[in-house]
């Protein structure tokens, strides 16, 4: 369910409220199939998964909706755990489907759409402080094809989760610019590159994504667009602290997310078994007191105070990022 809130401008022109509320009635309708569908196929794990991908996938649309039509951001990072969930309880259906009909929830090489999908889930995760998520959206893929295989998807992975591999491959062409913006070894150059990127992300995903277009397509009673997001800039421009001012105002770049990540402390993230870890890239202040170490340098562990710059290393390992294992936290 949608709270009910004051009326905001939409974070694209696109959508309107007339349509927007259309389209998620449209949604309910949809969900009320699907448990019908559930009961019919309890004993189909085919199309009981199947179901149930439908349904991960629309509480996805949902998300991207409330989030152009202008919805709190505190709403949506709780909001994100339905996703989630969602995306799970696919996952589960599938330990009873036949091996040669398993497809994973995010099949990155299919279509450029389920990728975008994916990073964009990651992104949003680290944006709206819901670093708790990064581990389970990893999982999603886990033991599959997909699982430790995209530059872009392990740089981001990489800031929440240990033991990662440092790749410089991707699935799609259209996000080597991408790569290449976060390899940069300024932060001039970062933000120079981010902004070229960010200019042309659209552009570059015509012919190949699915969503391209699809506010020309925009009915009073149903909208197939649900937001034209680079939310993978947003979040990389976050965690490298890139300067966005030159290309904060261009419509696909999700600005409000990244001065909501912006306007909180990032909060270490809980892995199994009750340990914590927090990281961050060299050449920003130490968000937290404590030792630091960092793989891209033998012997490099060291005490950091708050806000004291962590350094950059010339290393072949790539970049420099800090590691701070079970920090301590204060208010306890």
């Amino acid at each position: 369910m949608r709270s009910n809130r004051t009326a905001m401008r939409p974070r694209q022109q696109f959508l309107d409220e007339t349509t927007f509320s259309s389209t998620l009635k449209a949604f309910e309708r949809d969900y009320e199939l699907l448990r019908e569908k559930l009961v019919e196929h309890a004993e189909q794990p085919r199309k009981k998964a199947g179901a149930l991908r439908t349904w991960a996938n629309r509480t996805w649309s949902t998300f991207q909706l409330r989030f152009t039509i202008g919805d709190s951001l505190d709403e949506l990072s709780q909001y994100l755990t339905n996703v989630v969930e969602a995306f799970e309880r696919y996952l589960d259906a599938l330990e009873s489907v036949d091996e040669e009909e398993y497809d994973p929830p995010f099949l990155l090489d299919h279509i450029i759409d389920n990728y975008v999908d994916y990073l964009n889930m990651i992104s949003a995760a680290f944006l709206l402080h819901r670093e708790d998520l990064v581990p389970r959206i990893a999982a999603l893929n886990l033991d599959t094809e997909y699982d430790r295989s995209d530059a872009i998807i392990e740089s981001l992975l990489s800031f929440c989760l240990t033991d990662r591999p440092t790749l410089d491959s991707i699935y799609w062409k259209e996000y080597k610019p991408l790569l290449a913006t976060i390899n940069k070894k300024t932060q001039q150059e970062r933000a120079a590159s981010m902004e070229k990127y960010v200019k042309g992300w659209y552009k570059s995903m015509k012919g190949s994504a699915h969503f391209w277009g699809k506010h020309e397509q925009i009915e009073p009673d149903y909208s197939p667009y649900d937001g034209y997001w680079a939310i993978c800039a947003a979040a990389f421009t976050y965690l490298y602290d890139i300067d966005d001012n030159k290309y904060r105002e261009e419509m696909v770049y999700p600005k409000d997310m990244v001065d909501y990540a912006r306007s909180k402390p990032r909060q270490p993230v809980k892995l199994e078994g009750g340990s914590e870890i927090f990281r961050v890239l060299g050449g920003q202040a130490c968000p937290l007191e404590g030792q630091w170490f960092s793989p891209a340098k033998p012997d490099s562990a060291r005490h950091f105070k708050q806000g004291e710059a962590m350094p950059v290393f010339d290393s072949e390992y790539g970049l420099t990022i800090w590691q701070m294992k079970n920090p301590v936290d204060d208010s306890e």
